[in-house]
């Protein structure tokens, strides 16, 4: 049989795993806007560069180059920070599963007092979300800052069809429609991807269910 754990010690292990996982999650979040803001200041950076461009004396061909290079390169860097973005999210949700777990054993070595702590300590969507502050029903990734960047970076992506069709000679009205339909094309398929990730990523059985996950049963999906 195996011997019953020490209680102190099982709770200074708790507690140096429940400070490791706040700074992990501080990082991931770190992590996120850093990325963000780096795409959005290449985005800007690139605007401006190309509305000087089309100020010049020779902006029909130069203008043109540059936006083939340009805008396929930002295209590219913006689905690399929308894949990890959506992969900061899933790791935040597991890392807030486990520090709600850790803080249902407080609140059972609380007792009586376990009413003095505000936070859940469900390890659900609902008990995750509520501790945000963020309502967990209908709530989606198209909520999420990975969802802006999907939707600028297919902009991007239809700028550049567009673009592309025009200079092989399309009508501007098919070359409008061409970057429409990819740009549109470009979202669908991220959104897609992400949802797939996510749901790949933070699958967990809770331990200590919230109501509403009880009464609905064991899966947990924390996008729901």
């Amino acid at each position: 049989m195996t011997a019953a754990p020490d209680r102190q010690e099982l709770l200074t292990a708790l507690t140096t795993e429940h400070f490791t996982l706040q700074g992990a999650r501080a990082q991931t979040a770190g992590e996120s806007a850093s990325r963000a803001s780096l795409f959005i200041f290449s985005v800007s950076s690139s605007l401006v560069a190309l509305g000087f461009l089309g100020q010049g004396p020779e902006r029909g061909s130069t203008f043109n180059v540059f936006a083939l290079i340009v805008l396929p390169t930002l295209y590219a860097l913006g689905a690399f920070t929308f894949v990890r973005l959506v992969e900061c999210g899933s790791e935040d949700y597991r890392y807030g599963v486990a520090i709600n777990r850790i803080r249902h054993y407080y609140k059972e070595i609380a007792g009586s007092q376990a009413r003095l702590f505000l936070l859940s300590g469900h390890d659900d969507g609902p008990g995750v979300f509520g501790n945000l502050a963020v309502p967990a029903e209908g709530r989606t990734q198209l909520l999420s800052f990975a969802s802006v960047v999907a939707v600028i970076d297919s902009v991007i992506c239809g700028s550049t069809i567009a673009l592309t069709s025009r200079l092989l000679g399309a009508p501007l009205g098919l070359a409008a429609g061409l970057g429409a339909a990819a740009g549109l094309s470009s979202v669908v398929l991220l959104l897609r991807y992400a949802g797939r990730l996510l749901a790949s990523r933070t699958a967990t059985t809770p331990l200590f269910p919230s109501l509403t996950t009880a009464a609905a049963g064991t899966s947990d999906d924390p996008t729901a």
